[in-house]
């Protein structure tokens, strides 16, 4: 079903691949058929054609509208694959070309990977005096907010979106980040409500970061609530998403000391140093 939603969806993105390569091949490659071309592929889901087909268009002179948007598009990519300072730079450089809600928004996103929460909060803040309801500007404020340890201000970005509704898939992840927001202060049985709708959410065909996460967080509200047997049911369901995640195990460990297994717990904890451990990569030393 959701192969066929794509198909069928992708259809006008289909036809404007094959108009731009019909172009390029009758010798037509202006950086505004090169920026259509990699919209198209990163509709497509070739992000790796996309980001060639973006750097080629931004190569050439383009309006401020259209670099605006290049540059915005190639931070997406850069971020996508964990190039976080470079998606920086190029969230900067569309909001040179064109001041954006969504380039704030992107901007705050890079910053935020990259540990700069305090200025991931002020772009996001830039991004909402520019479109005041703008919904992912008050998701990315949320997180910003979550990783300062700000729980309510979090809970009430979240609040605020998810009630909103405009993007479900998005909603999922955000009841995850309230879960979390929740335990911190001391609202461990709403939290386990969240991640359980959370996972009820769940869209089969549409792929989560950090999926996990979810199953850890609800882990940890059990734990809270006095239930070891439940919270090692999550964690085993974690770590046969992400075996090597050394926190999957921590989490388990604490669920089997609470169910009475100090031994498990113990060869988890064994298990969680090993993971977190770095690994040493010894490189043959060849003599000629």
């Amino acid at each position: 079903m959701c192969v066929e939603q794509d198909v069928a969806r992708l259809g006008t993105v289909t036809a404007d691949l094959l108009e731009c390569n019909r172009l390029l091949a009758a010798g037509d490659a202006t950086p505004e058929v090169r920026l259509r071309r990699g919209i198209a592929l990163d509709a497509m889901r070739d992000y790796s054609g996309a980001l060639a087909e973006l750097t080629a268009a931004l190569d050439g002179p383009l309006g401020p509208d259209d670099l605006a948007d290049a540059h915005h598009r190639r931070s997406l990519l850069l971020r996508r694959s964990g190039r976080y300072a470079e998606a920086e730079l190029d969230a900067t450089a569309s909001l040179v070309a064109k001041l954006t809600s969504r380039g704030y928004i992107a901007r705050a996103i890079a910053r935020s990977l990259r540990g700069d929460q305090q200025g991931a909060w002020t772009d996001t803040e830039r991004a909402l005096l520019l479109n005041p309801g703008e919904w992912e500007a008050r998701a990315v404020r949320g997180r910003a907010f979550l990783a300062m340890n700000r729980w309510r201000d979090a809970i009430d970005d979240f609040d605020w979106v998810i009630e909103l509704g405009e993007c479900p898939v998005y909603s999922e992840e955000l009841r995850v980040d309230r879960a979390e927001a929740l335990l911190a202060i001391g609202e461990a049985a709403r939290a386990v409500i969240d991640c359980g709708l959370a996972l009820a959410a769940r869209v089969p065909c549409h792929p989560v970061s950090g999926a996990h996460r979810v199953h850890l967080v609800r882990a940890r509200a059990q734990l809270a609530l006095g239930d070891a047997r439940a919270a090692l049911g999550d964690c085993f369901l974690a770590a046969a998403i992400e075996p090597g995640e050394a926190e999957v195990f921590e989490v388990r460990a604490a669920a089997y000391e609470a169910a009475g297994c100090p031994e498990d717990a113990r060869s988890d904890l064994m298990r969680a140093n090993d993971l977190r451990e770095p690994r040493i990569v010894v490189t043959p030393v060849t003599v000629s």
